[in-house]
C-alpha cells in the first residue's frame, strides 16, 4: 500500500502559534475553523491553499489522533512554559502527524553529516527511493524545506539550495521531549547513550542530556546490557 503524503502547503511559525493560541479559547470545531480562516486570510488569497493550510494546522494541533493527542498535551504545556523553544516542539508534532516530513528531515540530517548544503533535487531522489516515484513528492519536498526556512532552521542563497542554521536547546524538558518523539518515530526497541545524541531527524538542534536526567524521567527505561547503558521508551 502506498504511503499517504498529505503535506500540501508550507507552514509558517506564526500560524502554528496562532493554532495553539486559539486552543486556549476552547472553541468548538466550527468556530475554531472560522477563526483560523479569518487569521490566515490576511496572508493567503487562494481558498484552496487556505483550506489545505488550515487542515495541516488542525491535524497537528486540534483534531483527536489517538496516541498523538496524549503527546500533544505535553507539547502544549511545554510551549506555554517555555515559549522560546516553540520551534522544536512544533516540529516534533509535525513529525508525528506527517511521516513525510519526518522522512525528509531524516534525509536532510544525513546529508548535513557529510556536507554543508542540501538541495531539493537530492532530497527528491531520496524520497523516490523510499516512497516511490510520485509527482507530488517534488512539490512536497519544496513545501517541507520552505517550512523549515520559515522556522529559521534552513537558510537559502538560491531557490533550492539550503544551509543549516543550528538551534541550541538548553532546556532539559524540551530535550527529553524531542528525544522521546525521535525514539517513537525511529521505532527501535532500545538505544545506546551515544545513539540518542545522533538522531538524524533532530539535525536542526544542538542539545545535551545526561544519563541522570534520563534516569529520573518516567518515560524512559534504563538498562545495562554487557556493561553498556541502553535507553528505551516505557510502554
Amino acid at each position: 500500500m502506498a504511503k499517504t503524503v498529505g503535506y500540501a502547503c508550507s507552514i509558517k511559525l506564526q500560524w502554528l502559534n496562532k493554532a495553539i493560541q486559539l486552543l486556549g479559547e476552547n472553541l468548538e470545531e466550527s468556530a475554531y475553523k472560522e477563526n483560523l480562516n479569518e487569521y490566515l486570510a490576511f496572508e493567503i488569497d487562494s481558498p484552496t491553499r487556505l483550506r489545505k493550510t488550515r487542515e495541516i494546522l488542525m491535524n497537528v494541533w486540534f483534531y483527536d489522533a489517538n496516541e498523538i493527542t496524549r503527546i500533544r498535551q505535553e507539547a502544549l504545556s511545554l510551549i506555554e512554559k517555555y515559549p522560546d523553544y516553540a520551534v522544536p516542539v512544533h516540529l516534533c508534532m509535525i513529525y508525528l502527524t506527517y511521516p513525510i516530513v519526518a522522512d525528509v528531515c531524516k534525509f536532510i540530517g544525513r546529508i548535513f553529516e557529510f556536507q554543508d548544503e542540501v538541495t531539493n533535487s537530492v532530497l527528491r531522489q531520496k524520497l523516490y527511493d523510499e516512497w516511490g516515484e510520485r509527482g507530488t513528492l517534488e512539490t512536497t519536498t519544496r513545501r517541507i524545506t520552505l517550512t523549515l526556512k520559515e522556522m529559521d532552521i534552513l537558510s537559502c542563497e538560491t531557490r533550492t539550495r539550503y544551509h543549516l542554521k543550528k538551534q541550541t536547546i538548553n532546556n532539559e524538558h524540551i530535550v527529553k521531549f524531542i528525544l522521546s518523539v525521535a525514539m517513537r518515530i525511529d521505532g527501535n526497541s532500545y538505544y545506546s547513550f551515544s545513539d540518542i545524541k545522533a538522531f538524524s531527524i533532530l539535525f536542526p538542534f544542538e542539545y545535551y542530556v545526561s544519563k541522570e536526567q534520563l534516569m529520573l524521567d518516567d518515560r524512559f527505561v534504563i538498562n545495562n546490557f554487557g556493561g553498556e547503558l541502553t535507553i528505551a521508551l516505557k510502554g
